[in-house]
């Protein structure tokens, strides 16, 4: 199971949301060659680190938000919370692993509210 996190409920299941992909700039439609148009279609990088990526929380709030993942940890970096318009910087990353979901440390060691 993989704990998204959506800035507009919270922490949610990956079966709650759907991955749109990585986020990539749309070339303009008034000048973009077929090429263009045939590798923003169809074509990602799919790296084995950090990836900005949109998706729709379609179970929520059904909106959609991107985040960034790193593909061969599934760790999110600077997760946004709800509330947040860019990202709480005092968190780093939401994982889910064996033993359930772990937040990371908060700068000043209080316990934020879910």
């Amino acid at each position: 199971m993989l704990l998204v996190p959506c800035p507009h409920c919270g922490p949610r299941n990956q079966s709650d949301l759907r991955l749109l992909g990585e986020a990539v700039p749309r070339p303009n439609p008034n000048t973009a060659t077929r090429k263009e148009w045939g590798d923003y279609l169809y074509l990602r990088e799919n790296p084995a680190d950090w990836v900005t990526e949109t998706w729709y929380c379609r179970v929520g709030c059904r909106q959609y938000f991107t985040v960034e993942r790193h593909q061969a940890t599934n760790e999110f970096r600077n997760p946004p919370l709800p509330g947040d318009k860019v990202g709480n910087s005092t968190y780093t990353t939401i994982t889910v692993g064996s033993s359930g979901s772990q937040r990371g440390a908060n700068a000043n060691s209080e316990e934020q509210p879910s």
